[in-house]
């Protein structure tokens, strides 16, 4: 039987992880909401943790439900408001996992592809916040990455190959995806307890928004990830993962130029004689297009899949702990 949200205790019980266990709400969607909507004001705890209640979790089910449909986030708030002003009850269905499994299916991800980016080549900011702010409500995080972020970046890529766009657009839409991304980054502790895994762009490189989707990936597994951007010295960056006691180098390329700048590394961490040197992994779209390329890099092909690509490290680097 349905009941109205009014019906729901208010007693602030649940943290946030608890939160997105009952209703599919990744932590960072849920913080934008509050932060730009209001949809939810927590309690916190002394300690400033939020603390959510059964009206809170029913409301961002029924939210999370309008979405399914097809709605933006900023129009259900508006239909909240509406609702509210009128003194109409909003009314939650019954949850289930049989209900939760079997009705009203999610959208598949490359539905989102097309309206980012005619979001970003419209240069509307507020429309491309609210599509990956739904997709994140949808989605897990890897999944937005992979199947929505990145395909979006590559339409973008040949709309502007083929004259439909300009430069300056190309430049929004990447910066805009960039800045989003390396937020995404600040937003995870840095994990010093943990294996060191430096990521950067082969030299020559800049196209940096699949290393820095990665060095997220990696980031929000637990790693103490360190991301260094653009155009990154083979000799430098090795020189660096030495001193720093680093268990791995991840490197992108993009194009053949600066995927065959990458052949020394492997030489020059053997050449360093270090007691752990690190390993060494590459990927990027010049190394998934071109296999002959993958033979004249010494190291780890890491995969076009970054998800398979943080499982490969696990397994490298649990390898190598135990001397294998």
């Amino acid at each position: 039987m349905r009941r109205q949200l009014e019906d729901y205790s208010d007693e602030p019980i649940y943290n946030m992880k608890a939160v997105e266990q009952q209703t599919g709400i990744s932590a960072a969607t849920l913080r934008a909401w509050e932060r730009r909507y209001l949809l939810i004001e927590p309690k916190r705890t002394a300690s400033g943790y939020r603390l959510y209640s059964d009206r809170d979790i029913a409301l961002l089910r029924w939210v999370r439900q309008q979405m399914n449909d097809g709605l933006t986030i900023s129009r259900v708030v508006a239909m909240l408001e509406a609702a509210r002003q009128n003194g109409e009850p909003i009314y939650i269905e019954p949850s289930s996992s049989a209900a939760v499994a079997t009705s009203h299916a999610p959208q598949p991800p490359s539905d989102f592809v097309q309206p980012l980016v005619q979001a970003l080549i419209s240069l509307d900011t507020e429309r491309a916040d609210e599509v990956i702010e739904q997709t994140f409500a949808l989605y897990t995080m890897p999944t937005v990455y992979v199947e929505v972020i990145t395909p979006a970046l590559i339409e973008i890529g040949e709309l502007w190959h083929r004259g439909e766009i300009s430069i300056s657009i190309e430049h929004f839409a990447t910066t805009y995806l960039r800045g989003r991304l390396l937020g995404l980054l600040q937003v995870y502790p840095h994990r010093s307890d943990m294996p060191m895994i430096i990521v950067g762009c082969a030299p020559g490189e800049r196209h940096e928004i699949g290393a820095l989707i990665f060095a997220v990936m990696l980031r929000q597994q637990g790693f103490n990830t360190i991301y260094l951007g653009q155009d990154v010295p083979v000799d430098d960056i090795v020189q660096t993962a030495i001193q720093e006691r680093a268990a791995m180098i991840c490197l992108s390329a993009g194009n053949t130029a600066s995927a065959l700048a990458l052949r020394d590394v492997q030489a020059l961490i053997e050449q360093s004689n270090a007691p752990n040197p690190p390993l060494f992994g590459y990927g990027g779209r010049a190394f998934d297009s071109d296999a002959s390329l993958r033979q004249q890099v010494r190291g780890y092909y890491l995969g076009s899949d970054p998800r398979d690509a943080v499982n490969l490290i696990y397994n490298l680097l649990r390898a190598q702990r135990n001397g294998a």
